[in-house]
């Protein structure tokens, strides 16, 4: 069986940047059945409302739909999955959990070590599996840190494309070894370790495209936030830059192209120092 652990759908929302996930859960849906998926989970951040829709669309486009949330603990992020109802960011990561498993579900640590600080780090060891890939870990480092981890503990593992549209879907999946499409019966033979995992980075151009959508659709949104939010001369840089998106698509393109290249560049050798001071300071404890 052929599932997607990790996706976001435009129910996912931001602070400085609306629109996390840029698709709604019914082209989510269609393209992961396009590529063969028999089962995807929607784990959007701190909401559940995409994911129950995506639940009564499931049977008609004939895709099976876990119920998830990507839920912001005081300690970093924390997914659910089998969820029956929301579960409240702003939690104690313990109190969470408990929340989790008391609705029957299971919980994933996505991302524990990335560079940004959102991921549970050692803590990922009190979840059911945890995320060695994520597709959107693009520094390369952060998974290959986890995959590490995971393997010292012997930790069940799984991989998520962390899809915030619908082009990234599939580029960190897992097969599993189960024959009932039955949620529990899915669950149960990830906890029990009953699983492949496909690892595949997304290209710079769905890169690329993403950000430039995302921006266009959040436009007026970062705008107001700038203005509320930045001093100069933040402000006016960051408006000027933000222009450049209405420019898309057009020649302009190239330059998005090259400044996913720089970024992409920046965060793999900061990945790297991050890394080594992280485990500089663990040998000096």
């Amino acid at each position: 069986m052929l599932a997607e652990l990790h996706t976001h759908t435009s129910y996912s929302i931001g602070k400085k940047v609306y629109h996390h996930g840029i698709d709604s859960p019914l082209e989510m849906l269609k393209y992961a059945k396009k590529l063969g998926f028999d089962i995807i989970a929607i784990t959007d951040h701190d909401v559940i409302k995409g994911a129950l829709f995506a639940k009564k669309l499931s049977k008609r486009l004939g895709i099976g739909v876990i119920v998830g949330e990507e839920i912001s603990t005081k300690q970093g992020h924390v997914i659910g999955l089998g969820l029956k109802n929301h579960i409240r960011p702003g939690l104690d990561f313990f109190s969470t959990l408990d929340e989790i498993h008391s609705q029957g579900g299971i919980a994933i640590a996505p991302h524990p070590f990335d560079i940004y600080k959102e991921g549970i780090r050692e803590l990922a060891k009190k979840c059911d599996a945890v995320e060695v890939f994520n597709a959107l870990n693009m520094d390369k480092v952060s998974n290959y840190v986890c995959e590490r981890f995971a393997s010292k503990n012997s930790l069940n593992s799984v991989a998520g494309s962390d899809a915030h549209c619908k082009e990234m879907i599939g580029h960190g999946a897992v097969k599993i070894d189960c024959s009932s499409k039955n949620t529990d019966d899915i669950l149960e033979s990830v906890v029990k370790g009953k699983v492949r995992l496909i690892k595949r980075y997304p290209s710079v151009k769905i890169i690329r495209e993403y950000v430039v959508k995302r921006l266009n659709m959040s436009y007026d949104y970062t705008v107001n936030y700038m203005d509320k939010n930045y001093s100069l001369p933040k402000k006016y840089v960051g408006k000027k830059m933000i222009r450049l998106v209405r420019l898309s698509p057009g020649k302009i393109d190239y330059l998005f192209q090259l400044l996913v290249y720089i970024g992409l560049f920046t965060v793999s050798y900061y990945s790297v120092l991050f890394h080594m001071a992280r485990n500089l300071r663990f040998l000096c404890r």
